[in-house]
């Protein structure tokens, strides 16, 4: 289930300590209809109100969005999608500015946009081989996902370290037909972490899978869920 953005200008005011009094514009509300945000949150603070985790919000760089319920202060580096996890009673912003607008991710396609890194990716939950999993990125506009850079595969190895996401995803990596060189969709060969001992090089394990947020090489008819990215 995606994060529904509703159509709500929310003026929050903040105070910056030493600086007088400053407004915030957390523009959107979201409403994950009661259900908890699928994201792993940059980080978590206690906040006496939801006036103050907006403050904490505004002032971080990273901040894309926040979820204040009772007195916990999540931020988020994105658009937030729904785990589908019951959170009643949790409230939602997008702060103004902090994503392009109009954002060139479809959200509404169950796309999530992240500020940083500067990603746009759809779980697909729906285990299958590789080959189809591409398929499927591909006919949305997609690949499976690139991870060539230390910040984008810790990023996603901290939305795989969640109780719903399985741990083994394909990725947008395969080897070469001498399976010596394993290749992004993107011709790049970066892999910032491998698993121990990976890759292996057997023969018939030349496509690529994160798990438990290392890299390693398995056998391409194997089912797995994926990550599918839209190229920014």
């Amino acid at each position: 289930m995606n994060a529904v953005l509703c159509l709500i200008i929310v003026f929050i005011p903040v105070v910056y300590a030493g600086n007088g009094d400053s407004r915030y514009r957390f523009e959107r509300q979201i409403t994950l209809e009661g259900l908890q945000a699928r994201e792993h949150p940059s980080s978590i603070q206690t906040s006496l109100d939801e006036r103050t985790c907006a403050g904490l919000c505004a002032k971080d760089g990273l901040c894309a969005a926040v979820t204040y319920h009772g007195s916990q202060c999540a931020m988020y580096r994105s658009t937030l999608t729904s785990s589908g996890t019951s959170f009643p009673g949790a409230k939602h912003f997008i702060k103004a500015g902090a994503l392009p607008d109009p954002d060139p991710c479809p959200v509404s396609r169950g796309y999530t946009s992240v500020l940083s890194p500067r990603l746009c990716y759809k779980y697909i939950s729906i285990a299958n081989n590789w080959t189809s999993q591409n398929d499927l990125c591909h006919s949305e506009g997609g690949r499976l996902v690139v991870l060539n850079s230390q910040e984008k595969q810790e990023f996603m190895a901290s939305f795989q370290n969640q109780a719903e996401v399985f741990p083994s995803l394909w990725v947008g990596m395969q080897s070469s037909s001498s399976i010596s060189v394993f290749t992004w969709q993107d011709g790049s060969t970066y892999v910032w972490k491998w698993q121990p001992g990976e890759p292996d090089y057997i023969s018939y394990q030349r496509c690529g899978q994160l798990q438990r947020g290392e890299m390693s090489d398995v056998e391409c008819e194997l089912h797995r869920q994926s990550v599918c990215e839209i190229q920014l």
